[in-house]
């Protein structure tokens, strides 16, 4: 079997589990239902049975993975059982995960061309583990075309994505890095950075922008501000400052626009650059 696509399915079905005092407690319901939805579409997916396609699916269910065997066939369905390292190097998981999907590829006598071969990202979150892991085995199995990632096949942990009207991706020039950029439901801006070739949770590139600390903030998933130190307020002189962080940095941190006009916001956002230097990051 010629493998031609490779669906890259991480940690799905996080809140699924979960009794209802813990989803009331924490406030999760929003998650829960989308959560739902979007493995609704995963299974309709797999129902139509992509051709010369290898499922991968990291963690979570067994039955998601045996409805894709039913689907897509055993030898096209990889679901890794690969020991976590006791001192959590990440790095050196990649590499057992690298070692396990050669093995299977060579148990079936699959055919796999990186530099042809096409793949996207489905799975939970889409801050988190979709894009830290989709950039892994991208640069770990070494593809020479980047994962797609596919917003409608992701959970999100950032409530203020709900409801958003609208959203598009900007490519940094020079680089693998993908800006994804939202339109909140309330007219705001969201924007996040993603690596897709690099393993973006050990990735110290530096990616760098001009913020100006009116109209814009960064934030965690959870909306806790980082950046300014010390909100604007009236009588305070504007300024805009450089900003830094690492891509690793970048997994959980979004950029968001308070006061500023969308299209504006696009051209900050779009205006990043990423280097390999290591110049000081805003913490």
């Amino acid at each position: 079997m010629r493998i031609e696509h490779i669906i890259f399915l991480i940690h799905p079905c996080c809140y699924e589990n979960l009794d209802a005092d813990t989803i009331r407690r924490d406030n999760l319901s929003l998650f829960v239902q989308r959560e739902e939805q979007v493995k609704q579409r995963w299974l309709q997916n797999l129902s139509e049975r992509p051709e010369n396609t290898l499922f991968l699916q990291l963690g979570g269910p067994e039955y998601l993975k045996e409805s894709a065997v039913e689907n897509l066939g055993e030898a096209a369905v990889f679901y890794p059982r690969t020991p976590f390292p006791e001192n959590g190097d990440l790095r050196e998981y990649y590499r057992r995960l690298t070692s396990d999907f050669h093995n299977h590829v060579s148990a079936y006598g699959l055919q796999l061309d990186t530099a042809k071969v096409t793949s996207e990202l489905w799975g939970e979150s889409f801050e988190g583990c979709v894009p830290g892991y989709g950039g892994a085995f991208a640069e770990y199995l070494g593809l020479s075309y980047p994962p797609k990632m596919r917003f409608d096949m992701t959970v999100y942990d950032s409530r203020f994505l709900y409801g958003a009207r609208r959203w598009e991706i900007i490519s940094i020039d020079g680089c693998d890095v993908e800006a994804w950029l939202f339109e909140c439901h309330d007219g705001t801006g969201a924007a996040m950075y993603q690596s897709r070739l690099t393993a973006q949770w050990v990735d110290d590139r530096q990616l760098h922008l001009q913020l100006d600390d009116r109209r814009l903030q960064v934030c965690t998933k959870n909306g806790h501000t980082v950046w300014p130190p010390t909100p604007w307020e009236k009588g305070k002189p504007e300024r805009v400052d450089a900003y830094s962080m690492t891509l690793a940095d970048c997994n959980w941190r979004w950029i968001r626009s308070v006061g500023m006009a969308y299209e504006d916001f696009r051209e900050i956002i779009g205006a990043a650059r990423v280097t390999t230097d290591k110049q000081t990051c805003h913490q």
